[in-house]
């Protein structure tokens, strides 16, 4: 099992790294990416690294988790990503038992 848990941090990190790579020098974040796209695959394995990328402050990762919970947060107009970020840390804190 722990075998298991460090193969899918290894992918997550990986992709994480990737994407933060090639969308920095970007003023958006690019959603339209594969690294991205392959962390919204990963599905519920990604969500509890997700989270830790969270508690380490801000993060565009919160639109993977958009993906991830369809429907789950409704957004009306523009939201400051720190607010975001705080509605999915308390969703995730409640779902992974936090």
């Amino acid at each position: 099992m722990e075998a298991s848990r460090t193969s899918t941090s290894s992918q997550f990190q990986t992709n994480l790294t990737n994407w933060n790579r090639e969308t920095a020098h970007l003023s958006v974040g690019n959603f339209n990416n594969h690294y991205f796209e392959e962390i919204v695959k990963m599905r519920e394995e990604a969500v509890p690294f997700i989270y830790e990328e969270l508690k380490k402050g801000p993060t565009l990762l919160v639109h993977a988790l958009d993906e991830i919970y369809p429907n789950t947060v409704k957004y009306d107009g523009y939201v400051p990503l720190t607010t975001i970020c705080n509605v999915w840390l308390n969703i995730l804190s409640k779902k992974l038992g936090h």
